[in-house]
């Protein structure tokens, strides 16, 4: 049976690798964000608001028929 060492693996990495992995998670990200904001832009149609007139507005019927006309 093979012994393991009982020292942790040392967490350096050179820097080519570094760099690589930083352009490649920023180049992850950017695409992220572009397919999010395509999206964003066609999922969503606008909806008419309400116009929200209250019952006791004097000729409310009349503002009504003028909003929709």
């Amino acid at each position: 049976m093979v012994m393991k060492s009982k020292k942790s693996k040392s967490k350096r990495v050179s820097l080519k690798k570094k760099y690589k992995v930083i352009r490649k998670v920023k180049e992850h990200n950017r695409k992220k964000a572009k397919e999010a904001k395509k999206h964003k832009l066609s999922g969503k149609n606008k909806v008419e608001k309400d116009p929200s007139i209250p019952n006791n507005w004097p000729f409310k019927e009349q503002e009504l028929k003028a909003l929709e006309a």
